[in-house]
């Protein structure tokens, strides 16, 4: 290595920090920024003698080879510094020149002076409606008109040809980077509106204007933290589409952009690109927070974008909490894999990882879908720890996850205690620090208390999450409502059951369909837990009623409330008495007729091996609901099959079959089908609606 060069530089401030070499370029060292620092925490990857990254993942902090060497107050060298383009200018003139191109250049790209709610303006078409750029200086410095949709900048076919010679395809950030890149020989374009991953929809046009070429890719973002970030974010949604794709280190400090990168290197900008060291996931980060303005451009912030429109916000914390063994992880899994058919999710098992692989495959079978973008964490990063949290959030940085979910928040944070206030708000501000740094969202699985209604813990955690979902039992019943949901109506509660599917490899689970709630009536048939409740005091111990401490312990219920619930409804339809309030519930001679037809009725259906089977039986509902198997022929050809997924522990390994998102089919041809095999008894007080498949709306 040069000893003159700027990583030598480094490489000897370092040493009284204890620097040790963990392989080649890489090294490790207590920190020279933290006072008394002992933990070795402090990591440094050199690309070249010009080019590196680093990070302190005690703070958080990170950068580039020329941040650290400035913050040694080392001599970095001689470079032209990028000049502040978040200033006042003159005029169309102005702009050009300080963005390095002739005002002629502008022009023929139809930009122009104009005033814009009385300030000076450079208005310029896009694909979806014009723009403006503010020339005085003040924020907000760019504007576009109400319901603008994002499109590409710069896709034309002088852009395609330039591709299809053999140039490398550069995306960057600004429709004014996009010019000069062009300007210098760049195939540059960008998407409008902002610094931010793409949109599916903007990288399907891409694939398609492409015609199946699939360029070299160089993201060059912005060099802020923030051009840091979505850089690598970007980089990942190219390399998930099978580009060859790279975020670039411009290496021109924290202001500099393209169009900055053009000026320094003019018609030599494309050699200059490819010589450019990758930008290190460790750089990715700003361990700022929190941010200061007048609050006059409150008006200018973007508004709150969901997911799920009201129910789980793009880059907010979600909570979804209920008792043990209601479906919590049932409804946190439909909503990762229905979002995953168009963007990744990542979804840590911290418990029960075994089962995953029967629920997958379960709902890609009753969805006719495939695994889509979906990443399983197996295991958990704790949440209480700060380089535990940092190297996951580095780790998921190159997926670029529309949503995150942890499966549960107690298994996250070992070691810490749910109920103090303290503890609860480090593993929350985690959760919040993830969402703000990656981009996405967060939801949390979480327990009730005893009592089922609440959740469970310091109420640090409802303080600061921005929704709420409580999934409680009733009965055969499962109810969702929404408890919180910052800045929006909550949604009304809705009914779901858990429907039995059978996987094509002879395991068994069960996915999410919605139902509604009807009245059930003495002609229809007891449910399970119904029946439960009655064959218990039907026993003698119960000659005089039983209270319903007493009873709880007799039968197995996962909750009071949920037992408290059924026995209600026994009560109105005459099975159970109570005499008075807090007395004991005794069973009543209809209660006793009622067990006994049902015995009856299970005896004589059980009487002919040869008869047909029922209705009920085969299609998994009674009479009145008037559904069936979609497509038994379908179902029976799954027979023997392997389940059709595969669940993706590594971001570079591709999901199968084929694309993410592509229906799972089976090797005969026949599309997978949802099974709706089950029992009678359960389904009693349900109806099926019309089309139980996605009984949510994805935004």
């Amino acid at each position: 290595m040069n000893t003159e060069s700027t990583a030598a530089r480094v490489l000897t401030a370092l040493r009284p920090y204890d620097l040790r070499s963990e392989g080649e370029n890489s090294y490790r060292a207590n920190s020279p920024f933290r006072t008394g620092s002992n933990s070795h925490a402090f990591t440094f990857t050199l690309h070249d003698g010009e080019h590196g990254a680093w990070m302190d993942h005690v703070s958080g902090e990170s950068g580039s080879l020329y941040d650290l060497a400035q913050r040694l107050s080392l001599p970095l060298p001689a470079r032209p510094a990028p000049e502040n383009t978040k200033r006042a200018y003159s005029g169309l003139a102005d702009y050009a020149r300080a963005h390095g191109v002739p005002v002629e250049v502008l022009q023929h790209w139809q930009w122009r002076e104009t005033m814009r709610e009385d300030r000076p303006a450079l208005e310029y078409p896009t694909r979806t409606g014009p723009r403006w750029r503010f020339l005085d200086g003040r924020k907000p410095y760019y504007k576009s008109p109400k319901d603008y949709t994002r499109c590409w900048y710069g896709l034309s076919a002088a852009l395609l040809r330039r591709v299809a010679d053999g140039a490398p395809l550069v995306v960057g950030n600004g429709e004014i980077s996009v010019i000069a890149g062009q300007h210098h020989g760049l195939a540059a374009l960008a998407v409008t509106g902002g610094e931010n991953t793409i949109p599916p929809a903007q990288l399907d046009e891409l694939d398609q204007a492409l015609g199946g070429i699939k360029p070299r890719v160089f993201i060059a973002m912005d060099c802020d933290p923030t051009g840091r970030r979505v850089g690598s974010q970007v980089a990942a949604q190219f390399r998930e589409r099978g580009y060859d794709a790279v975020a670039v280190d411009l290496n021109l400090g924290l202001h500099g952009d393209l169009a900055d990168f053009c000026i320094l290197y003019g018609d030599g900008a494309r050699d200059a690109l490819t010589t450019l060291a990758p930008l290190a996931a460790v750089e990715t980060f700003d361990a700022r927070p929190w941010v200061i303005i007048p609050a006059g451009e409150l008006a200018n912030l973007p508004p709150i974008t969901w997911l799920i429109p009201s129910v789980i916000p793009e880059r907010g914390l979600t909570v979804i909490y209920g008792p043990s063994g209601v479906g919590k992880s049932f409804l946190a899994l439909d909503y990762a894999l229905t979002i995953a058919q168009e963007r990744p999710v990542v979804y840590v098992a911290a418990e029960g990882q075994a089962g995953y692989h029967q629920r997958v495959a379960a709902w890609c079978k009753h969805n006719d879908k495939g695994v889509g973008k979906l990443y399983m964490c197996l295991g958990s990063p704790n949440l209480m720890a700060s380089d535990d949290i940092g190297q996951f959030m580095a780790e998921i940085a190159a997926i670029g996850p529309a949503m995150t979910v942890v499966d549960t928040l107690a298994m996250a944070m070992i070691g810490g205690d749910e109920n103090s206030a303290r503890d609860m708000g480090q593993t929350v501000q985690a959760c919040l620090e993830m969402a703000r740094q990656i981009g996405c969202a967060v939801v949390l699985v979480h327990h009730t208390r005893k009592n089922d209604a609440q959740e469970r813990g310091s109420s640090a955690l409802r303080g600061a999450c921005d929704s709420m979902i409580r999934v409680t039992g009733d009965d055969d019943l499962i109810v969702w409502e929404s408890t919180k949901s910052k800045d929006a109506q909550p949604p009304a509660p809705q009914y779901l059951r858990l429907l039995p599917v059978t996987n094509a490899d002879g395991s068994e689970s069960r996915v999410l369909i919605q139902a509604d709630r009807l009245a059930q009536t003495a002609d229809d048939p007891l449910t399970a837990n119904q029946r439960k409740i009655l064959e218990a005091l039907a026993l003698d111990i119960f000659a005089n009623g039983a209270a319903h401490t007493d009873l709880f312990d007799a039968v197995d219920f996962s909750s009071r409330g949920a037992m408290l619930r059924v026995l209600s409804r026994l009560m109105k339809l005459g099975y159970v008495q109570q005499v008075a309030k807090g007395a004991p519930y005794s069973i009543t001679e209809e209660g006793k007729k009622r067990i006994e037809q049902d015995r009856h009725d299970s005896d004589d259906s059980h009487d002919s091996d040869d008869s047909p089977p029922s209705p009920s039986s085969e299609q998994g509902e009674s009479s009145k609901t008037g559904e069936s198997c979609e497509s038994c022929e379908s179902c029976e050809s799954l027979e023997g099959q392997k389940p059709p997924f595969s669940t993706v522990t590594d971001p570079n390994q591709t999901p199968t079959p084929g694309e993410p998102g592509e229906s799972c089919t089976p090797p005969d041809g026949q599309p997978g089908t949802g099974e709706s095999s089950g029992t009678g008894d359960q389904l009693q007080l349900l109806e099926v609606k019309s089309q139980p498949k996605g009984w949510w709306q994805y935004a």
